[in-house]
């Protein structure tokens, strides 16, 4: 049986670079979940690597460390520090208040 899929999918558009072992290539932040990382990228990947995005999710707040596992790169967050999940988190519950009352 697969996972549980989040509740709310953020569609962002925030630079990064994505890093797959030693090299480093420009990625595209395209969607968030406090589960997962949809990115585009022209960095070659294999499945089963672990590529470790970088972006800023505000201007205050940056995230990097995450590993990312890569089906279709779009990655289950695979590790990402305390800190930087609570931002993800934070963000992605900010977004869905200011949607969900906007109507």
């Amino acid at each position: 049986m697969g996972g549980e899929r989040a509740l709310f999918r953020v569609s962002i558009v925030r630079e990064g670079t994505l890093r797959n072992g030693s090299v480093t290539a420009p990625c595209i932040v395209t969607g968030l979940t406090t589960q997962g990382i949809g990115l585009r990228t022209d960095l070659r990947s294999a499945p089963g690597d672990r590529l470790a995005p970088t972006f800023a999710l505000t201007d205050q707040n940056r995230i990097g460390g995450a590993h990312v596992n890569r089906p279709r790169l779009r990655g289950r967050i695979a590790a990402i520090s305390a800190e930087h999940r609570q931002q993800l988190t934070r963000y992605i519950e900010d977004h869905a208040s200011i949607s969900l009352t906007a109507f």
